[in-house]
């Protein structure tokens, strides 16, 4: 069957309306980073239009220097959150929203601010308030072609194969340089900068810490390097334990605005991070990344393997992937031995270098 695809410099026209488009993904700061390569196929297919991004305002700087989008649009918290942005998006007078996340929320605020073309996914009773769904294909897996293919309606060929990304300015770059050198003494010049990330939001995604000091000894007896440590807030007492158990002095980087870890992270020459956020940031900031992963299915969250300096650690396991975000035995991630991760360390280290 003819998939109908909507022309959306013809829409606008038809309506007399600048060709203003919304993109949304309400939350959270990983989910929000691999949307990214939506709005670049977005801005290529029509490259007159105005894009904008809504997401809820504790992930929206990390959208900010995007040279693809024209606008960000915080969505606060509450009833009063949701009016106001429900009056801004109305003011606007877009011609079209794409809806990436279609929970009950963004649902009902694109429905209210009466976008005439509201492109969302087809699930449950939502779907109904969309003017227009999309399926995506039961084959795929990776988590940036699944944002991806709802663009088949906005008349878009994109490049499935994109890599989400993350944008710093100078003075951001300069900023994340000075406060690694400033933190570890020392110049990236004379010594390699890794960053490690030990944390996360459930307990089922969390690498052991006993496991990530032994890594990060490995690192240090095997280069000249400094690591900084990077946690979340409420998680310093993790950063705190791995620092404890390594024979080194890790450096643990206090808690940053993300556009200010971001510009850490780019000053870093490796990450290596739990499944989360800030695994998917690293990557959308080109550095060489070493991905743990546990319960959860890395070829759905971890689409990067061939396509950069980005490296899976993981154990497979007949229990895995059990999406628990808790478990008593944790086997998967406490049978992830340290030295298998090292040497994917030395796979994307070296990639880096030669790329």
């Amino acid at each position: 069957m003819k998939v109908m695809r909507l022309d959306l410099v013809r829409e606008a026209e038809k309506r007399k309306l600048k060709n203003r488009i919304l993109v949304t993904r309400l939350r959270y700061l990983g989910d929000v980073i691999i949307t990214t390569p939506v709005i670049r196929a977005l801005s290529e297919r029509y490259p007159g239009a105005e894009i904008f991004y809504l997401t809820e305002s504790k992930y929206a700087s990390i959208l900010q220097q995007n040279p693809y989008l024209n606008g960000i649009i915080s969505l606060g918290k509450g009833l009063t959150g949701t009016l106001k942005t429900i009056r801004e998006i109305r003011k606007k007078r877009f011609v079209a929203a794409l809806d990436l996340f279609y929970n009950p929320r963004s649902t009902n605020i694109l429905f209210l601010s009466g976008v005439p073309i509201r492109l969302g996914g087809n699930r449950r009773a939502r779907k109904i308030f969309y003017t227009h769904n999309f399926k995506v294909p039961p084959e795929t897996r990776s988590c940036v072609k699944h944002h991806l293919s709802g663009l088949g309606k906005f008349d878009c060929n994109p490049r499935m194969n994109e890599l989400p990304r993350v944008y710093l300015n100078d003075d951001e770059k300069e900023r994340g340089k000075k406060i690694v050198e400033d933190i570890t003494g020392v110049s990236s010049d004379r010594k390699m900068i890794v960053a490690i990330h030990p944390c996360g939001t459930f307990q089922s995604k969390r690498w052991p810490v006993k496991s990530f000091a032994l890594l990060a000894d490995m690192i240090l007896e095997s280069f000249n390097a400094e690591i900084v440590v990077v946690s979340g807030p409420g998680q310093e007492k993790t950063a705190r334990q791995v620092n404890a158990l390594s024979k080194f002095d890790l450096k643990i980087l206090p808690l940053f605005q993300i556009r200010t870890l971001a510009s850490v992270l780019n000053f870093c020459d490796a990450v290596v991070a739990n499944d989360g956020g800030i695994l998917h940031l690293a990557v959308a900031l080109g550095k060489p990344t070493i991905g743990v992963f546990g319960p959860t299915e890395p070829d759905i969250w971890f689409p990067y393997e061939d396509k950069g300096p980005f490296t899976l650690a993981t154990e497979s396991l007949e229990c895995a992937p059990c999406h628990k975000d808790y478990c008593e035995g944790l086997e998967c991630l406490r049978n992830l031995d340290p030295g298998k991760v090292f040497n994917k360390f030395l796979d994307a280290v070296d990639w880096g270098m030669s790329s």
